[in-house]
């Protein structure tokens, strides 16, 4: 659809009392500051959508007076002649003040605004009126394609989803497959998922993991206090004093005193020998404990530098990948603009074409000295004076002629030296960006260099440290968990001493006498003993060991897990930057001028979103005003052509951007330019002036100076 904006007619609207304009396909507004060129833009946003030219629903339309008051009982208009595609329409806005008196007062109170709404020339309700222009187009597409600063007054977040527009045929996982095998780990995800969600997934499962880990050390110090520190060579000291009691009551069962004696001192020196054999063992198991956590210590810290240098490599490898895509984007730049420098220095400015020679009026004739009326000859004073004028207009024209051709000559002088002087900044200006792509292509290959020396590196680095860590494992494995003391030989002496005196016990208990008072002390006694056993069994911290032997492989195991999610993370950041490289290249495919960068790279190298616009790498905000309408003209048209939608543009501050420098548009382009004040002189041309007091008497042209001129 292409919407024309063809005649206006505008009256007591601002500083506008009365006017009428009529529209080309190119339409230059020229005047001075506060003359009432944005009035004209400001009164045709007004008319469709009741806002100014910056989107402003409250803002002032009625004229004031000298005194800075407005104006009241004046009716305010707008109307307007357009063209939709074929169809052609007038628009037209009235707005009336509304005036009331109050009960028992003559003086009359405002009492609001009327708005009055026509669609060629028929009235109609303002829902009816908004329904058209709606049907029309939306006012904040319109908006897009008719400012040229329109579209960078919006958020980077609203500018990147107008953007995204663009590329909304590519989803996340047509790329993941055109990457084939490096990002195929993600491939399932993004059949259910999108990117975003993924990353927001392992990150959560990350952050998850290291809280998990946070709490095992605690865990593990709460076990570490029930370990018992009770001494278990006390408590079997007490149980074999109780056994040797016992000892003696069976032995007073079995027989006399003096076997009795003889079974107790048997029984005190197996005692002796079994603590000796438990000290021996207990000593043993504590080396090894030792042994054990030293050597655990060293394998976990031989696994994290594996885990460290893996994942050295993988941030190696896709910062690697991003300079090589660097250096790729900064190749096709510099071969775009060696395209486009060669372009301008084939150009040349037109050969100049001079004016047609001066021709004369014609000569006198006899009819022109002849009465019309009587046919004679008209008296020789008329005749001298009719020949005197036409020599004096015959020099009046042909002063005209030489002052015409003087300008005609100096305009293109003026015209060639300015496209020679644009011409040689442009060259120079692409030979300097030319210069710096080289140097981003050397300087990007530099490091692409750099990184595969630093990767190789890291992978020698890789296979010396699995060499080391699967060294320290098996030292770790080949310790056992308890101390096997069998074949000490004080071990083997002393079980051959137990063994000798429980013989010679067994020798001196052949004999039992009966005594029931002795057997009730005997079962006592074996009571005392079960519960000095359940207090060495409890004493026994083999379980508590074990569980925190557990915790510490969970810690390990959560370790590996948040590596894990940590590889995902830069896979599924790398796989968004690609994206977004991806949709970057489909998005700047549309565009000829402007560049747009939808995300930075942070310090610790992840992603933010951004979304700015650059003009030969120099950010829209650094731009100067003709850099910036040259931008925004060339948003406007790819805007146009996303939305199907072609409308006037009105262009504000041209004056800043020669007309050569214009580029081509579709669009009718209504130029709105500062230029100083001027008159008309008595030959009908216009003179500019700088100072008022060049005026001399005469007045300035239209209004103060305002004038409106097709292209």
């Amino acid at each position: 659809m292409k919407i024309k904006l063809l005649k206006m007619h505008i009256q007591n609207f601002k500083g506008c009392k009365d006017r009428e304009i009529s529209f080309g396909d190119r339409t230059s507004i020229k005047g001075a500051n506060a003359t009432g060129k944005t009035t004209v833009f400001d009164s045709y946003m007004w008319l469709l959508f009741s806002k100014d030219s910056l989107g402003n629903a409250k803002f002032d339309i009625r004229p004031l007076d000298a005194d800075g008051n407005m104006i009241n009982n004046l009716e305010i208009s707008v109307e307007a002649t357009i063209r939709v595609d074929d169809e052609k329409y007038s628009l037209k806005k009235t707005q009336k003040q509304k005036w009331k008196k109050k009960r028992g007062s003559d003086a009359e109170k405002f009492d609001g605004n009327i708005n009055e709404f026509e669609i060629n020339g028929y009235p109609k309700k303002e829902s009816e009126y908004k329904a058209f222009i709606a049907g029309i187009i939306d006012e904040k597409v319109f908006n897009l394609i008719t400012n040229p600063s329109a579209f960078s007054a919006l958020t980077w977040k609203e500018q990147r989803d107008i953007l995204t527009k663009f590329s909304e045929t590519i989803s996340d996982l047509d790329i993941a497959t055109i990457y084939g095998e490096k990002f195929s780990a993600l491939i399932p995800e993004l059949k259910i998922a999108s990117s975003d969600d993924i990353l927001k997934k392992y990150k959560f499962q990350k952050d998850k993991l290291e809280s998990e880990k946070k709490e095992i050390p605690a865990r593990i110090d709460e076990l570490s206090k029930q370990i018992v520190s009770v001494d278990v060579g006390a408590l079997e000291v007490q149980k074999a004093a109780k056994q040797a009691e016992l000892k003696r009551v069976e032995d007073s069962l079995s027989g006399g005193n003096s076997t009795r004696q003889k079974i107790n001192d048997l029984n005190g020196q197996i005692m002796d020998e079994k603590l000796r054999i438990s000290g021996i063992q207990n000593d043993a198991n504590s080396e090894l404990d030792e042994k054990r956590r030293s050597a655990r210590q060293v394998v976990n810290s031989a696994d994290d530098k594996v885990t460290k240098t893996e994942r050295e490599i993988l941030d190696a490898e896709y910062l690697k990948e991003d300079y090589i895509k660097a250096r790729d984007r900064a190749e096709a730049d510099k071969t775009r603009y060696a395209e486009e420098y060669n372009e301008w220095k084939k150009k040349s400015f037109p050969k100049f074409k001079p004016l047609e020679e001066f021709a004369e009026p014609l000569p006198l004739t006899d009819k022109d000295l002849t009465c019309p009326t009587c046919g004679q000859a008209l008296p020789e004073e008329v005749q001298r004076q009719r020949i005197a004028d036409r020599e004096k207009r015959c020099k009046q024209l042909h002063t005209e002629y030489e002052e015409r051709k003087i300008k005609h000559e100096a305009d293109y002088d003026n015209a060639k030296a300015r496209f020679e002087r644009d011409r040689k900044e442009k060259l120079s200006e692409i030979l300097k960006i030319g210069h710096k792509l080289k140097s981003d292509v050397e300087s990007y290959q530099k490091q692409i260099d750099e990184q595969d020396k630093e990767i190789s590196a890291l992978k020698l680095r890789l296979e010396a440290e699995k060499s080391d860590l699967s060294k320290v494992k098996k030292d770790l494995d080949a310790i056992p968990a308890y101390a096997d003391i069998s074949g000490e030989k004080n071990c083997i002496q002393i079980e051959r001493t137990i063994r000798g005196l429980e013989n010679e016990i067994e020798e001196l208990r052949k004999e039992t006498p009966d005594n029931t008072e002795a057997e009730a002390r005997r079962d006592a006694i074996r009571d005392e003993i079960s519960d000095i056993k359940a207090q060495i069994k409890a004493a026994d911290n083999t379980k508590v060991k074990e569980r925190i032997a557990e915790l510490e492989e969970e810690q390990k195991s959560i370790g590996q897990k948040i590596a894990e999610q940590e590889r995902m993370i830069d896979l599924t950041e790398s796989f968004i930057r690609a994206k977004m490289n991806m949709i970057s290249e489909k998005i700047n495919e549309k565009f000829k001028v402007v560049r747009f960068n939808l995300f930075t790279e942070q310090i610790n190298g992840g992603l933010k979103e951004t979304c700015e616009c650059t003009v030969n790498g120099v950010p829209y905000s650094s731009l100067n005003d003709g850099h910036r309408i040259v931008a925004g003209l060339d948003i406007i048209r790819s805007l146009s052509e996303l939305y199907g939608v072609i409308a006037p543009v009105f262009i504000d501050k041209s004056e800043s951007i020669s007309s050569n420098n214009f580029p081509e548009m579709d669009a009718q382009m209504i130029k709105l330019e500062v230029i100083s004040p001027f008159y008309i002189d008595d030959n009908g041309k216009i003179r500019y002036i700088k100072d008022y007091s060049e005026l001399d008497g005469k007045t300035l042209a239209d209004d103060g100076h305002f004038r409106v001129e097709e292209e």
